[in-house]
């Protein structure tokens, strides 16, 4: 089998990235960070530039103390913040800002949801609109360069009909717009799991290929090790395509690889502990404990998740059914939702307004009947898509088991973990459904273009 190109009557072009590919990658990156910075504003955006200070206080003060785990805690909010939320971005946004000639003065304080509005703004709780900007552009060049990825990924598993329609997908995809520009945990979650989701398919491949580990595979071990500790740095739910990429690895390891003997446990070991490291370098509230600090972080989500149920009825689902058809909705027809609490519908309308009548909102599905089809189309070619890599599992090509099992695991961790018709908890799937509507694309076209095909002259060997 041709792993490269296993779609009917297509090969991988043997070129990476000609002229056509980069302008078209740069583009969309373009695009991406046009937009950054007329996004209407969202109050977790000022809790995590607040939280920013700790990039102050550990890499400009050199104060290791006061961001460690204290018992009562030194400052009980910021503790609180430092074990619920990923900690990579808020080094990222005081990076931003450092550089940018604020300082920590300039900081905002954190968002008080119960206070209103017009209370946050009067009592500097609202980060300034310059500070704001700054914040927002680390996380929106990783959305940026998350679209180089995915189209990485896409020609690694299908070549360019897949990279091209599955990075234009994630690029003009309104939910990933919105949130991934913003100063907030998604763009750096989005970045760094496409990355580990690259490193393992890359090395998948290579196990079945070789039947001894070189030295780039060790390298891309290593590499997989320091992407996947920097996707759960991004945030918790990033230990989902953590996980997608190791059991895909052992089970090709197990059952198709050709490598045999200790090095490959070994050096897949390595991997784990580095990625389990670089998580735990980024974290110094979990230094002291680290079991006992996962176990606390698991009982403060599930915690908030029950807050935000109970302070929010109409959005909880009742039952696994509304989970699951809340899931499609969202996957599908559902516009954009520019915010959770209603009230802030009057605070933010011109801002909103102003956005959408942007061209840089990328494709606004469910604002119209037109938008709305082309949502449920995009919908129905991921399933197209999704039957497509459950074949490929049957024989456990490589790139498709790594995928496979990162959507799988992803909707799992969604219909499970989130009761809550809140858009932004649905990010993880969107790059998924991006990819595997690539697939459903690269399938079809292939399926009608090899059926129209004239019979080769008897001799004349067939191409494609």
């Amino acid at each position: 089998m041709k792993y490269a190109g296993f779609w009917p009557g297509t090969t991988a072009g043997k070129r990476w990235l000609p002229g056509a590919d980069i302008l078209w990658i740069f583009a969309l990156m373009v695009y991406v960070l046009v937009g950054t910075a007329t996004v209407p504003f969202h109050g977790d955006e000022s809790t995590q530039i607040m939280m920013s200070r700790d990039y102050h206080t550990l890499f400009l003060q050199g104060d290791l103390s006061r961001v460690l785990y204290h018992d009562p805690p030194l400052d009980a909010t910021e503790q609180h913040l430092r074990l619920l939320n990923g900690t990579l971005p808020k080094y990222l946004f005081g990076l931003a800002w450092h550089l940018a000639g604020f300082t920590v003065d300039d900081l905002n304080d954190q968002w008080v949801w119960g206070a209103g509005w017009d209370w946050n703004v009067a009592n500097g709780h609202k980060p300034a609109d310059a500070l704001l900007l700054v914040a927002r552009w680390p996380s929106a060049l990783l959305t940026a360069l998350s679209v180089v990825l995915m189209f990485a990924l896409a020609m690694l598993w299908g070549g360019r009909w897949m990279a091209y329609p599955a990075s234009f997908l994630l690029a003009l995809n309104p939910v990933v717009l919105l949130n991934g520009r913003r100063a907030m945990m998604e763009g750096s979650l989005l970045f760094f799991s496409l990355l580990t989701m690259l490193l393992a398919a890359w090395l998948g491949r290579r196990l079945v290929r070789t039947s001894r580990l070189l030295r780039r595979d060790v390298a891309g071990m290593l590499a997989l090790g320091g992407a996947a500790g920097l996707t759960m740095a991004s945030k918790h739910s990033g230990l989902v395509p953590v996980l997608a990429a190791y059991m895909a690895l052992a089970v090709l390891g197990f059952g198709r690889s050709r490598v045999r003997g200790w090095r490959l446990a070994v050096w897949g070991l390595c991997s784990v502990l580095l990625a389990g490291g670089i998580f735990l370098a980024l974290n110094p509230a979990w230094w002291s404990d680290p079991v006992g600090r996962g176990l606390e972080v698991l009982q403060l989500r599930q915690a908030l998740v029950a807050d935000q149920a109970a302070a929010f009825p109409d959005a909880v689902y009742r039952d696994v059914p509304g989970r699951l058809g809340g899931l499609l909705t969202q996957l599908s027809t559902a516009p954009p939702a520019y915010y959770e609490v209603s009230d802030w519908a009057a605070y933010i309308a011109d801002a909103i307004r102003a956005y959408q009548a942007s061209p840089w909102t990328g494709i606004q599905y469910g604002v119209n009947a037109l938008t709305t089809l082309v949502g449920a189309g995009v919908f129905l070619l991921a399933l197209v898509g999704m039957v497509c890599l459950i074949w490929q599992m049957r024989a456990l090509h490589p790139i498709a088991l790594v995928i496979g099992l990162w959507a799988l695991l992803t909707v799992l961790m969604i219909a499970v973990a989130v009761p809550l018709a809140w858009q932004r908890y649905y990010m993880p799937l969107y790059p998924v459904e991006a990819l595997l509507a690539g697939a459903g694309i690269t399938w079809l076209w292939r399926a009608v273009t090899v059926r129209r095909r004239p019979a080769p002259v008897h001799g004349e060997p067939r191409r494609g």
